[in-house]
């Protein structure tokens, strides 16, 4: 599937929170765009590549958006209610069970099963992203991930990361990442 290709899907699958996403809107597509090459990159010996299979766009494109939706930095629940709704929508019920596993489960500390395993490698693909290599970068090489900033920027993501979090902090001092799972 074509870099193009590939970002009308993720648009399209966004097109409902446009509004929501506002001035993150691109800072959002691209960290979606970079977590499905970094699937890609981390199961290379599979086909069809993670990128092209609708239990990673669901997930990828649907996994933090609860930020946005729902208004709330407590957002796995409501990005699962989202991914689920998708799946309904287009009759893909099939692969509600492992889509919500894959989103409940992005922000676990502790592997989430074997590293073939579609929920891991969504895991460690989302950590490589967010942690920016803090967590590990999994055999991803750095000319892999210098290449993927270059196509898919930023434009802020990190940093309304730490907004979030740091708002987060300040009213809710004893759960400042409630995404976060052992």
């Amino acid at each position: 599937m074509s870099s193009d290709s590939l970002r009308d899907q993720v648009e399209a699958r966004l097109a409902p929170w446009h509004r929501q996403l506002g001035a993150d809107r691109a800072a959002y597509t691209n960290h979606v765009l970079r977590v499905l090459a970094l699937c890609d990159l981390l199961a290379a010996d599979q086909q069809p590549r993670p990128s092209a299979r609708e239990e990673y766009l669901t997930a990828a494109t649907l996994h933090d958006l609860g930020i946005w939706a729902a208004g709330t930095f407590d957002y796995l629940a409501p990005s699962c209610d989202l991914a689920m709704a998708w799946l309904s929508s287009i009759d893909r019920d099939d692969l509600a069970g492992l889509v919500v596993s894959m989103v409940d489960q992005h922000h676990r500390i502790r592997p989430a099963g074997p590293p073939h395993d579609p929920v891991e490698i969504f895991r460690r693909a989302d950590a490589i992203d967010v942690g920016r290599g803090l967590l590990g970068w999994y055999g991803v090489s750095p000319a892999a991930r210098r290449d993927l900033m270059k196509r898919y920027p930023a434009h802020g993501f990190h940093r309304t990361l730490v907004r979030l979090t740091a708002r987060r902090l300040r009213t809710n001092p004893a759960s400042p990442l409630p995404m976060v799972k052992w």
